[in-house]
């Protein structure tokens, strides 16, 4: 049955923000088990995979591409650091601006951190197929732009 509230709004566990949040959830479950073993949680593996892609960044740019709050990616940049997989610079021009890059062990983990997260998609894959994952993916990058900062 498709229930609705009284303003036409559906129950809680039909609504895209907690379906969004019970998805996260599970990925929470299936990954962070794994990435125990490199001492890092999903959102630092996001953000060592970004360097990955990205090579080095300075923290404001990994503040718009992880959608964080500074003090967020600030906390992350310092802990990666301590576990020796990030290297923080000052800037050359600028030294408040930090330059995260990776070491040769975080490099290690941002691969195996890409492979985790293949992993992922493929079930995501088993699930829904290809095309219907596309779909989605689409749908998703229309909802984060619509929801980022200055979007109306």
């Amino acid at each position: 049955m498709d229930e609705t509230t009284d303003m036409g709004t559906p129950p809680l566990r039909d609504r895209i923000s907690f379906l969004v949040h019970r998805i996260n959830a599970h990925l929470l479950r299936i990954t962070n088990p794994k990435l125990k073993i490199w001492g890092i949680d999903l959102t630092e593996s996001r953000l060592l995979v970004s360097l990955l892609e990205n090579g080095p960044l300075a923290a404001g740019d990994i503040v718009r591409i992880m959608a964080l709050p500074q003090s967020t990616i600030s906390h992350q940049l310092k802990r990666l650091e301590k576990r020796g997989y990030v290297r923080r610079t000052p800037g050359i021009h600028d030294s408040r601006v930090i330059t995260a890059e990776l070491t040769d062990s975080g490099r290690q983990v941002a691969i195996e951190g890409n492979a985790l997260s293949q992993e992922v998609t493929d079930r995501l894959v088993s699930a829904i197929g290809r095309e219907e994952l596309e779909q989605l993916r689409a749908a998703m990058k229309r909802i984060d732009d619509a929801l980022a900062p200055g979007a109306r």
